[in-house]
């Protein structure tokens, strides 16, 4: 196990990947037509996920029965007969759960997206109506409820017409979010271990110890039955808070930097900090954080790992959009069942910072906040004139309304194009060691191997 510890701290991470020229943006004498949009969104405000000892504070802060009641009208849940995995950040009493504030946060952004799509996506030929609409989200309290407050904005509080709108929770928990329990691959757990153990991690692990100790100590008081055994993150699973960063047994540890974070933000979001913390403690925990995950999921392997199977869906999506359209303009009258205009996923802030990575978007200023959302439009290009001839399909990305360049390219563009998208998502990535050269992770295929043994 030294031995192999000692191997892992020199190992190098080298990404095989190519990517082909091609033009960065559409002709300028081109029309542009808006086809279709996916909309990827982290839920609203939530109470924190680890138990504090206040529940009645906590439980004061959730919307009432009523109000849940009423934003499910109109919905319906479609679930798998076997259920799915719960998660451990699912949360239970009041933790982890949809507060009045996220409620109000995402009727809010149900409104925001009614005024950006209508005449643009949704036009009197084809007006926004729950048919064509698409909504999936992880099986959490929060992000179902999330999508449905969305969904009163979205219609501006209107009754749903019937048949109800069906959100999808299938096999959710195990995809829309990159550090599912179990992992879609239980090589993923040894990646994520791996990677952890990389120089400069360790290095910084390190130089920020005293503080997480300093924060974990703050907190003591605040931390309530079952607050130890709360597990998630990437590479923050529980099987490491047994031992520090370097494999030495110690009997105190920090909680983990997820735990941290999550447990600041919502006390500092309600003044509630210990007095001992000040709000640049808070920052530079969140700032740490994102680092860690933004360090972590940045390296394609792992990006590919906890997040293709996602990727590869909406692109996949937009690509049966665009063959359907074509059989819609083609069509000599027959019926054609029309897929969906926006597609709707409601999901965490890891979800969003795992498909930043693995799209090999722009890293953003600063970590999604409560009610985030990311946006990918497939645009038609079509030659200017009356013959609506096709030229190219695009895709382009923005995270709150801000265009996020694609790094993918050999100059960051605004938009790529659907088949490059697909190509560089399908593309190959290994992981060798420097201090052998041998091939220690391979992602091919849709698959992760761990080649050699550590």
């Amino acid at each position: 196990m030294a031995k192999a510890s000692l191997l892992l701290s020199v190992c190098l991470l080298v990404a095989s990947s190519s990517a082909s020229s091609f033009s960065s943006k559409p002709n300028p004498t081109s029309k542009l037509r808006l086809q279709q949009v996916l909309v990827v969104h982290r839920h609203g405000d939530r109470s924190p996920i680890t138990p504090l000892k206040d529940e009645d504070f906590w439980q004061s802060q959730l919307p009432q029965p009523h109000v849940l009641e009423g934003i499910a009208k109109g919905t319906t849940l479609v679930r798998p007969p076997e259920g799915n995995p719960i998660h451990g950040a699912h949360g239970r009493g009041p933790f982890g759960q949809l507060t009045m504030m996220g409620v109000l946060q995402m009727a809010s952004l149900g409104e925001r997206l009614r005024e950006e799509l209508q005449d643009t996506l949704f036009t009197d030929e084809k007006s926004l109506h729950p048919s064509r609409i698409r909504i999936m989200s992880t099986d959490f309290p929060r992000t179902i409820q999330s999508v449905q407050a969305l969904l009163t904005g979205l219609f501006e509080g209107a009754q749903l017409d019937a048949p109800a709108i069906e959100i999808d929770v299938r096999r959710t928990n195990s995809y829309l979010i990159p550090d599912p329990q179990p992992r879609q691959s239980p090589t993923q757990l040894v990646l994520e271990s791996h990677l952890a153990k990389r120089p400069h991690l360790v290095e910084k692990e390190k130089e920020l110890n005293e503080l997480a100790h300093k924060v974990t100590d703050a907190l003591q008081d605040h931390l309530g039955e079952g607050a130890m055994g709360v597990s998630f993150g990437i590479g923050e699973e529980k099987s490491q808070d047994d031992d520090d960063i370097d494999g030495t047994k110690i009997k105190k540890k920090p909680l983990a930097w997820a735990k941290l974070a999550e447990i600041l933000t919502c006390l500092h979001s309600r003044d509630l900090l210990p007095p001992t913390l000040s709000k640049e403690d808070v920052e530079q925990v969140n700032k740490h954080v994102a680092w860690r995950w933004f360090e972590n999921l940045s390296h394609p392997v792992l990006a590919k790992s906890a997040m293709w199977k996602f990727a590869n869906k909406m692109v996949e999506d937009m690509e049966h959009k665009v063959e359907c359209a074509k059989r819609e303009d083609e069509s000599t009258g027959e019926e054609h069942i029309e897929e969906p205009l926006l597609c709707i996923y409601s999901a965490h802030d890891s979800t969003l910072i795992g498909l930043l990575c693995v799209l090999q978007l722009e890293q953003p200023e600063s970590w999604p906040e409560y009610g985030s959302y990311l946006k990918a439009e497939l645009i038609q290009e079509e030659k200017d004139g009356d013959s609506k001839e096709v030229l190219q399909h695009w895709v382009r990305f923005s995270l709150n309304g801000q265009v996020l360049r694609s790094t993918w390219t050999n100059e960051p563009a605004d938009m790529v194009p659907l088949s490059k998208l697909s190509e560089m998502i399908h593309s190959e990535h290994d992981i060798y060691c420097e201090h052998t050269g041998s091939k220690l992770f391979t992602w091919k295929n849709g698959a992760l191997v761990h080649t050699k043994s550590q």
